[in-house]
């Protein structure tokens, strides 16, 4: 849970300013945010017909093989199955897959464009296994390939960026997962997890003024400061990255990534040098009613440890009757607090300049 904060003056503030952000968001960021409940809706229709064509027995593991906004979705599924599950999930980053993949596991290779070249290569790489495996894409090469081969596809709808698309790539997955015995149960709790987005975007969303919404808030307290992200490895460690990667991308603003009980052996010892930078730093700690008990006790701890070297501290409690409600209320709720950052950092949240160039630089 997100505290509104008492209002100061009562003025039209940037973030309220429905002109200065439609002139910021072109594109219409903010409505794919809001759209993220009606993307978890789509999922049993998106891979219905790829779901036929797939044996329903159970897998050794199965393994998500993709990049970026197309591959977060496998993690979310990650921490899902490792708490619930019967079989592993494991997400693959990188152009060479690892050598013990075998033919008794299943493989999914999530490319929204189709044209991620580290997922292309993987799918190379892997063509001669002869493991059972579905593509998730909107179309392009990664697409045209698996139907030239009879690999399934699950075609996700077209024109969004692919970190926007997470409700579809997600709900797919989910439903290939429990298809295939790796997941307990995917329809139902989807749709009690959409109900449960539907009552976040309304109080998140860009018509909710600053003084009543959450999300609002927190970026303005974040603004400014290179964040760090805090999260129990085992319950909310894929919000965590979805919320750096939404900093990154959105807000063009730089955060990174720290999971307990790990950081608290080593990283706790670095926040002193440099001063200058140190005392810039803001913590951002999501936690998750599910958290180990000694792990409440770390974040405790942590959070009065931070403020002592002057970082400033903010707290997320993920919300929800289960663990996938809380997940996805976690990552809308980043969606929107890395959307109102980039308006407050005056930048467009749809473009991408970094990634475009080093695409260009590589197409050469």
């Amino acid at each position: 849970m997100i505290r509104p904060r008492a209002s100061r003056m009562r003025r039209e503030r940037p973030l309220d300013s429905k002109s200065r952000n439609a002139r910021l968001d072109a594109d219409g960021m903010a409505g794919k945010i809001e759209g993220f409940p009606a993307q978890l809706r789509s999922g049993g229709i998106i891979s219905a017909e790829a779901v036929q064509r797939i044996e329903p027995h159970r897998p050794r593991a199965l393994i998500v093989l993709g990049m970026g906004g197309s591959a977060i979705a496998g993690d979310l599924l990650r921490v899902l199955a490792d708490r619930e599950g019967a079989v592993p999930v494991h997400v693959v980053r990188h152009y060479e897959p690892p050598s013990w993949i075998t033919p008794e596991d299943f493989l999914v290779f999530s490319s929204y464009s189709g044209e991620t070249e580290e997922t292309l290569t993987a799918y190379r790489a892997l063509e001669a296994l002869g493991a059972r495996a579905l593509v998730l894409a909107s179309g392009g090469t990664l697409a045209q390939r698996a139907q030239a081969d009879g690999v399934p596809v699950a075609l996700l709808p077209a024109g969004f960026p692919p970190r926007a698309a997470l409700g579809y790539s997600f709900s797919a997955l989910a439903h290939v997962a429990h298809h295939l015995g790796v997941l307990p149960d995917a329809e139902e709790r989807l749709e009690r997890t959409a109900k449960a987005l539907d009552k976040a975007s309304i109080a998140f969303s860009p018509d909710v003024i600053e003084s009543r919404n959450p999300a609002k808030q927190l970026a303005i307290q974040l603004k400014g400061h290179p964040i760090v992200l805090v999260a129990d490895k085992r319950t909310a460690e894929p919000v965590a990255w979805r919320w750096k990667g939404q900093f990154n991308e959105n807000s063009k603003h730089l955060a990174w990534v720290s999971v307990l009980p790990e950081m608290n052996h080593n990283e706790v010892d670095g926040f002193v040098n440099p001063g200058g930078v140190v005392g810039r730093l803001a913590a951002v700690l999501l936690r998750d009613p599910g958290d180990h008990p000694r792990i409440v006790r770390r974040f405790d701890w942590l959070s009065a440890y931070l403020r002592k070297r002057k970082i400033h501290v903010e707290t997320v409690m993920l919300e929800g009757d289960d663990p996938m409600v809380r997940l996805l209320w976690g990552v809308t709720c980043g969606d929107f607090v890395s959307y109102y950052l980039a308006l407050l950092n005056g930048v467009d949240p749809s473009a991408l300049p970094g990634v475009t160039a080093l695409k260009r630089a590589l197409g050469k």
